[in-house]
């Protein structure tokens, strides 16, 4: 199925409009509608076959290929090159049709590269299976969300990823490449965070496991003011839970005062297991499931940084003081009085904190790579996730706080070994990258035969990895 360029091209390309005679678009939005492409023309190839021979049809005039998802990401890492960004022409891909699923008596799951996680975990619960950890939100594409490092929390839980343990990809000649734990274990390392631009991912295979239930807890707590004080209390938290999100201290924008209050009220979200298996009163498979490429509406900053849980203390007292400490930089983007001037409802100019605990891993690219971790690191790493979030849409303001979160890997970054999330704000060059990725060289001779014409790349992550050979296509 191909669509090409319309009237029709402003309008959001949605999943679920895919499909409907004589729909045409080829603009594409993520999910907080504040980053865009506007590609030549969008295609969704009705099976594996029929994608194999469009990509082989492609190669030949080197057109630019970006498979999307959902948009759940806050970065341009998904993002289409848009035509007047290049020479070439630019499409986007879907590969919503590619959903053929398998099951096998040994937990693994074999399944296509158009799977969306919201449809995904209730068909492996009807298998009595589950997959080991996941984010907060499902309307992500499994593929999408396993290859950028998508992860839930837990100590002794890995990020998405590291339960793949097949892929099927095509390179950019249209050739298919098999990976397996089995058979190619070091490279399967490489491929599994592959951030779009070490093929196309046609089908995985997954190690499920049997299904199993969480009694999720929700208790408060307050921790001291002195930031000093307050991280050594959340330090010591997140060494007594296994599975927690611990949400808070926030600072709250104070409209009298045009300052940033600390808030010491802490939510604990913990999860223990049970065997009890009745009516459950938990959120059933996510915390929101709009239509298909609709997750948020409204704009915010944000950022997820990982780091050795034994830097927690240290690194969670300098970002809160650094974060505090911009309220009059924010002064300017904020009304004096939301009453006097109209503004009804929800208002919220708020910085809000959680922090999460991921179990380390050797995947060359994951955020939580084991490969620089002094030898007596216990391989657990905690998050810091910090959102600005205003009180309405302004793109002014959004691009203010691009710039706030821009500062905080050259200002802690080699301080606390941080590495950013790869679907959340990031901005960091190859050089910085190449200090928390020590096979990020080896990777990126892969990434060159898999995509030998820079096909699959866009300016962000040819900026982000160091792409060299790909710069002068922009």
């Amino acid at each position: 199925m191909f669509f090409s360029k319309s009237s029709f091209g402003a309008a959001f390309l949605s999943l679920l409009s895919l499909h409907g005679a004589g729909v045409t678009a080829h603009r594409w939005f993520n999910w907080q509608f504040d980053i865009t492409c506007d590609a030549t023309a969008f295609f969704v190839p009705d099976n594996e076959t029929d994608l194999i021979d469009f990509v082989k049809a492609q190669h030949t005039s080197k057109t630019l290929l970006k498979p999307v998802g959902n948009g759940h990401g806050f970065g341009n890492l998904t993002t289409c090159v848009s035509d007047e960004a290049t020479d070439r022409d630019s499409y986007i891909l879907s590969l919503t049709n590619l959903k053929h699923l398998e099951v096998f008596d040994n937990h693994t799951v074999v399944f296509g590269g158009g799977w969306d996680l919201i449809d995904l975990i209730p068909d492996l619960q009807e298998h009595g299976l589950q997959v080991a950890n996941l984010g907060s939100e499902m309307v992500q594409n499994y593929v999408g969300a396993a290859t950028t490092g998508t992860h839930g929390t837990g100590k002794q839980h890995q990020n998405l990823s590291n339960k793949m343990i097949g892929l099927r990809l095509l390179d950019a000649t249209g050739k298919i490449h098999v990976i397996t734990e089995e058979a190619t274990p070091e490279l399967l390392k490489a491929f599994r965070i592959g951030l779009g631009v070490l093929g196309i991912v046609v089908e995985v295979t997954l190690q499920a496991e049997p299904l199993t239930f969480l009694k999720r807890t929700t208790k408060i707590v307050e921790v001291p003011e002195d930031s000093t004080e307050m991280y050594k209390e959340i330090a010591r938290i997140g060494q007594k839970y296994e599975q927690i999100n611990i949400i808070g201290p926030n600072l709250k924008w104070n409209y009298t005062t045009q300052q940033l209050d600390p808030q010491t009220q802490l939510s604990l979200v913990y999860c223990e297991e049970t065997d009890y298996k009745g009516a459950k009163n938990c959120s059933n498979y996510a915390i929101a499931t709009p239509p298909s490429g609709i997750l948020y509406r409204g704009f915010m900053g944000q950022f997820e940084h990982f780091f050795p849980m034994e830097n927690l203390a240290e690194a969670g007292k300098d970002y809160f003081n650094y974060a505090q400490s911009q309220a009059d930089r924010m002064k300017p983007y904020h009304t004096v009085d939301p009453v006097e001037d109209g503004m009804k409802g929800y208002v919220s100019d708020d910085v809000t904190v959680i922090t999460r605990f991921v179990k380390g891993d050797d995947n060359w690219l994951s955020p939580v790579n084991k490969q620089n971790l002094p030898v007596n690191s216990s391989g657990i790493f905690a998050t810091l996730e910090y959102s600005w979030i205003p009180s309405y849409n302004n793109y002014t303001l959004q691009w203010f706080y691009q710039d706030l979160v821009n500062e905080f890997i050259p200002t802690f970054g080699e301080k606390h070994n941080v590495r950013p999330h790869w679907n959340k704000m990031l901005f960091n060059k190859e050089t910085y990258a190449s200090t928390i990725y020590p096979k990020i060289n080896s990777w990126l001779d892969i990434q060159e035969k898999m995509d030998p014409d820079c096909q699959f790349v866009n300016n962000f992550l040819v900026e982000s990895l160091g792409i060299d050979r790909c710069k002068s296509l922009f």
